[in-house]
């Protein structure tokens, strides 16, 4: 980071800073992720292929110490890029997390949207986004709307619903392929996606959100946000505590006179808000059981008579058996995967896969 990739960051909302991590980094980064992935996978008795093909979201990585979170202690790492490309005198962490697109067609695109929408804080920042493999266009690399961060906020982008396609005749989509080691500052106003990896490789990248030190807790405006949960302050107050590290010096800022952004608006049927608590009480519903998502589905006999059901009262039909099992089965990953450890799948692909083939229509036969 220096004065020219800062300028350049202010203009267009996006910089790539690259070789920030030496080759030793980023293998101990790879090496620590496939550790983690292999450890979780047992903890839930899941093959490794299954667990791969289905999780793709690790959280608070830092909080397990090591690389991780030598990533943010270290100023020469990935702090400092977001420290100096914001011109703060400190930085505030919100969170830190991995995504891993795997190899082959497993993995979705993520949408067009804006960080900001998902934060439940007052203020704009910035993430970094550093790859531990390189990663080309094939492999999903991130893509821009260039110096849309200048044209404010709008409000939280269900992935789940259509993707927004418009930005103007003006608008100059970039795509940023880099290498291993390389740093990605983005500012949480630019607009930006990821397309599917297609190539024979994971592609796993550390991304950290970053805050101002002085920004307010708002969980008004993304009620869903599992950040939430760590929060015992009051809202409008500034958010910090022990899963908010701040290094640096603290400076004030005002409320801003407009808020960021309106809020969270839910459509109906399902959402990437609010998918695992819906499905919950619908599979709690067809069993007439109490329980969680994945404790409802935790074993093959209790996903049977899910199916069972499901064919019974017409929802799907007989040669759809398997596909039903297959699908209750990754549901059951899913949910089971970020109650045990705070991991899922950033795609929403299996709650969609199963709303689609029988969940919609189950939500309307049990409302008649």
């Amino acid at each position: 980071m220096n004065e020219e990739a800062t300028e350049f960051f202010n203009w267009h909302g996006w910089v790539v800073i690259n070789q920030r991590l030496n080759e030793t980094t980023v293998n101990e980064a790879r090496s620590s992720w496939i550790d983690l992935r292999k450890r979780c996978a047992q903890e839930m008795d899941v093959s490794m292929d299954a667990y791969r093909k289905e999780i793709s979201q690790w959280r608070d990585l830092w909080t397990q110490g090591g690389v991780f979170l030598d990533l943010l202690n270290k100023h020469d790492q990935v702090r400092g890029v977001a420290q100096e490309g914001m011109d703060w005198l400190g930085v505030r962490l919100l969170h830190d997390h991995i995504i891993a697109k795997p190899a082959g067609k497993t993995n979705k695109k993520i949408p067009w949207h804006q960080d900001s929408m998902f934060w439940p804080v007052d203020l704009p920042g910035c993430s970094t986004w550093t790859p531990m493999e390189d990663v080309g266009i094939a492999g999903g690399c991130l893509e821009v709307i260039d110096a849309s961060h200048l044209e404010g906020c709008e409000q939280p982008v269900d992935f789940m619903a259509e993707e927004r396609w418009e930005f103007g005749d003006k608008a100059e989509r970039v795509l940023l392929p880099v290498k291993a080691g390389s740093t990605i500052l983005l500012h949480s106003l630019t607009w930006h996606r990821s397309s599917p990896n297609t190539t024979d490789f994971d592609r796993p990248v550390h991304i950290g959100l970053w805050i101002h030190p002085s920004a307010r807790w708002r969980p008004d405006l993304v009620d869903w946000h599992p950040v939430n949960a760590h929060c015992s302050i009051e809202s409008g107050h500034r958010l910090e505590g022990d899963m908010f590290p701040m290094w640096g010096e603290m400076e004030e800022t005002h409320v801003p006179d407009i808020q960021i952004h309106e809020g969270t608006v839910r459509n109906g049927g399902i959402s990437m808000f609010d998918a695992s608590s819906i499905l919950s009480r619908q599979i709690s519903t067809i069993l007439q059981k109490e329980g969680t998502l994945s404790s409802l589905l935790s074993t093959s006999a209790k996903r049977r008579e899910v199916m069972e059901k499901t064919i019974e009262c017409g929802v799907c039909l007989k040669d759809q058996e398997e596909e039903i099992l297959d699908i209750l089965e990754r549901l059951y990953i899913c949910h089971a995967a970020y109650v045990l450890h705070k991991a899922r799948n950033v795609f929403n692909a299996t709650y969609a896969d199963w709303w689609r083939l029988a969940g919609e229509t189950w939500a309307k036969a049990l409302e008649e």
